[in-house]
């Protein structure tokens, strides 16, 4: 595979991956307002019609990426302080219901973060 192509493959899953589910029409949008590209650069990234992508329309794609992923972790770290806190809670009202009970529960729920 030739680097132009490899490029080219690259810049297409991107705008795939920046649109996320739906029609086509709807990952175009969608990766236009993520990238800051006009919808008409993006569909033809996305349908490979650019045979030399400009440096900064590839840079711009790959900054998108990068922020969705940047997002994307930092939403899954705030889902695990919820749950994390949601054990920690749970594991506090069954020492206030019977501790020698719900012993062994109590302590999977405190290890579990």
């Amino acid at each position: 595979m030739y680097r132009v192509e490899a490029i080219q493959n690259e810049m297409a899953s991107s705008v795939r991956f920046l649109g996320g589910d739906g029609s086509a029409k709807e990952q175009i949008l969608a990766a236009a307002r993520a990238t800051g590209l006009s919808y008409t650069t993006i569909e033809r990234l996305r349908w490979k019609k650019i045979k030399r992508i400009p440096a900064d329309v590839a840079d711009s794609v790959r900054e998108a990426v990068a922020r969705h992923n940047e997002k994307g972790l930092a939403r899954a770290k705030h889902e695990a302080f919820i749950a994390r806190q949601k054990a920690e809670l749970l594991a506090a009202r069954l020492m206030e219901i019977d501790a020698d009970r719900y012993g062994p529960e109590i302590d999977r729920l405190r290890n579990a973060g």
